[in-house]
């Protein structure tokens, strides 16, 4: 039974619950949640938010230099160390290729009922990490919504960074070895197969639901606060994925040349700058 300050946030979670109307609009309340922003006694709101637009200013150029980092290591494993001929590497985008395919091709409601089961199940575990606790969940392909008596930005933005189904292929197979099978080598190309799949699916459901305009879980955080976090924990993920799929790429040299980025990316960005405008004076 929810608590006195539990049955406030469940109130406010039901008020803030949207009707949703017809066709792709149903879809989109689908990725509501029905969560109450909880605001910080000490700080107005109004105060809360100028912070997370700054943060979100200085994030980035931390997202661009991740990003950046990103695609020069492994640029320079699939040039030098043939990256792209390893097995985990073609599983992995056969399985992205194959979800995006659906995601174009066949997108219907049970898709959106799966994503949006993900999407509430992902609030609700952020829940429990934060100690905070799940009243209820709500999921259909119509909308969905969890009703907590925590919230904060890990919460609320979640779901656009935690793949939930991946974690989910990830732990079941950890736990099928560590109780039924040993799994050899020649076995983990299928392993990120699915997890190109998953990831792929989690990744065109984030752009997707990112680009409609009424979405709660960002504007609770602010846009920018809530883009450049999402962008740079997607990256983290990707990063260390693609590390453990490459013998090329470790991440002792990755974090080395993330930091030499880091420290060189103003002189390097002005420079560039300088570089466009030359064409024009």
């Amino acid at each position: 039974m929810a608590n006195a300050s539990s049955n406030r946030v469940v109130r406010g979670a039901r008020r803030q619950r949207r009707s949703p109307q017809g066709g792709d609009t149903r879809a989109i309340a689908a990725f509501l949640t029905g969560m109450a922003p909880s605001r910080p006694r000490e700080w107005s709101f109004d105060t809360l938010m100028t912070v997370k637009f700054v943060i979100g200013l200085l994030l980035l150029p931390v997202c661009w230099v991740t990003i950046e980092t990103l695609l020069v290591s492994f640029d320079a494993a699939a040039r030098v160390g043939g990256f792209w001929r390893a097995a985990e590497f073609w599983f992995f985008t056969i399985g992205a290729v194959l979800w995006l395919v659906l995601f174009f091709g066949a997108r219907c409601r049970p898709m959106l009922y799966v994503y949006v089961a993900g999407h509430e199940w992902t609030h609700a575990l952020f829940v429990l990490i934060c100690r905070g606790n799940v009243a209820d969940i709500h999921i259909s392909s119509d909308g969905g919504h969890i009703l907590t008596n925590r919230n904060n930005f890990l919460i609320s933005l979640s779901p656009y960074f935690f793949p939930f189904y991946t974690a989910v292929i990830i732990l079941g197979w950890w736990l099928a070895e560590w109780l039924f099978y040993d799994f050899q080598p020649q076995h983990f190309p299928w392993l990120f197969g699915a997890i190109g799949f998953t990831w792929s699916f989690h990744f065109t459901f984030t752009i997707w639901m990112a680009a409609r305009k009424d979405q709660p879980d960002l504007d609770h955080n602010g846009r920018l606060f809530s883009f450049s976090m999402i962008a740079l924990v997607n990256t983290l993920i990707i990063a260390t994925l693609l590390i453990v799929a490459s013998p090329l790429v470790d991440w002792k040299p990755f974090a080395k040349a993330w930091g030499s980025n880091l420290m060189t990316v103003g002189p390097r960005f002005v420079e560039s700058v300088r570089e466009v405008l030359s064409f024009y004076l």
